[in-house]
């Protein structure tokens, strides 16, 4: 079974990839080298599609744990990942979770032959942290921490591109019910950080559904957050892969998109408020 992996330019200097899933990653290249954010799935060979496409040295970069961003790894020597997530991902790397996940895709997936999944990883983990800076040859690409959809998320700022790649940490439907989750409390810091960088950027990008979002996506989970905690948001009961949670916005189960046509929304757990 051949995995095929497509790309379609954003930038002059990034790149989106997608293969299996709903999930996509980025490749950032400069003059000198490149940057590869996230493996997605691990499903199929995404190494041999990057180094076909990208001829020069490149850094492989996660910006967190989960199994439909970090699974492509144990293709690679080494990897950049916050060690705040690297027990997270041990736990989602099993072929059979992954392949739950991706059921609601692709019905025919149990009869997916093991072999196209990449196994779990054992090369090394160097740790990624606030401000770590990398220099691509007239690219730079900034680090933040940015906590709340997992305790070891990553932002990455494009600075010559004003491009800045939330990835999970802030999107339409923000996850923030599982036990890896910050409360919605905590993660309030985490937007008002990201509010605080916007005369840096201008273009956000994310890693589900379309992509990209308006600049005001900051502040419109910010102000779902303030409804949260009031008590006054829509409340409407979530399930997930067994998990109880609450979105804070109605919304169209088809797209996925606000009834209302703000960008912003989150998904949370009764017990992860305060």
């Amino acid at each position: 079974m051949q995995i095929q992996f497509e790309r379609e330019k954003i930038t002059e200097h990034i790149d989106r990839i997608r293969g299996v899933g709903d999930v996509c990653e980025y490749y950032i290249h400069g003059s000198n080298r490149g940057m590869l954010v996230d493996t997605g799935y691990g499903v199929g060979d995404l190494r041999g599609y990057v180094e076909k496409e990208y001829h020069q040295p490149y850094d492989v970069v996660i910006t967190h744990g989960h199994a439909d961003h970090a699974n492509g790894i144990a293709q690679w020597d080494q990897v950049y990942m916050s060690h705040l997530d690297i027990d997270l991902y041990h736990q989602r790397s099993s072929i059979a979770l992954r392949k739950e996940m991706l059921k609601k895709r692709y019905s025919d997936i149990d009869e997916w032959p093991d072999d196209i999944f990449q196994k779990e990883y054992n090369g090394a983990f160097i740790d990624l942290t606030e401000g770590m800076t990398f220099d691509l040859g007239g690219i730079t690409v900034e680090t933040i921490y940015a906590p709340g959809h997992t305790q070891g998320m990553i932002v990455l700022l494009v600075r010559e591109e004003r491009v800045i790649l939330f990835g999970d940490a802030c999107g339409v439907m923000t996850f923030l019910f599982r036990p890896e989750c910050s409360t919605v409390k905590v993660y309030q810091d985490t937007l008002r950080k990201l509010i605080g960088l916007e005369d840096r950027y201008d273009c956000i990008l994310r890693q589900h559904g379309t992509c990209e979002s308006p600049k005001s996506l900051a502040r419109e989970n910010l102000h779902l957050t303030e409804e949260i905690l009031a008590g006054t948001d829509d409340h409407i009961p979530f399930e997930y892969l067994g998990y109880h949670a609450f979105v804070a916005k109605a919304f169209d189960l088809a797209t996925g998109k606000r009834k209302d046509g703000v960008e912003g929304n989150i998904v949370y757990a009764a017990d992860r408020i305060q």
